[in-house]
């Protein structure tokens, strides 16, 4: 079950790239004849993105996202729930693919990566 966004963090993504994904399975037989596969009927989709938050005081947007990431999404192993990125209509559950990056001092962009679920 998917967890929810960090509570008092941002939704806000910007700059996203989106990657469609290999989805099809190419496969050489000895005889030279070639054939290719769909993996699954829905691919997923990978979105890379970034957010921006304030990081001042103890209390920060930022320091709320490390204690979220760490503690409730055990640093990326669980799967969340977040603004739909293609339809930007209602939410939808994505994993985090490797860590987190994070740029700046007291404004800070952080870049994401997530697949679809």
């Amino acid at each position: 079950m998917a967890i929810a966004w960090a509570s008092g963090v941002n939704t806000d993504a910007y700059g996203m790239e989106t990657d469609g994904g290999d989805n099809v399975e190419r496969v050489e037989f000895e005889s030279g004849k070639n054939r290719t596969y769909l993996k699954n009927t829905s691919p997923k989709k990978v979105h890379a993105f970034m957010l921006s938050m304030d990081d001042v005081g103890l209390g920060s947007e930022f320091k709320k996202f490390v204690y979220w990431f760490e503690n409730s999404l055990k640093s990326g192993s669980l799967s969340f729930m977040f603004p739909n990125l293609v339809t930007h209509t209602g939410e939808k559950e994505y994993r985090l693919i490797g860590s987190y990056s994070a740029s700046g001092q007291h404004k800070k962009e952080i870049s994401l990566t997530v697949e679809e679920m």
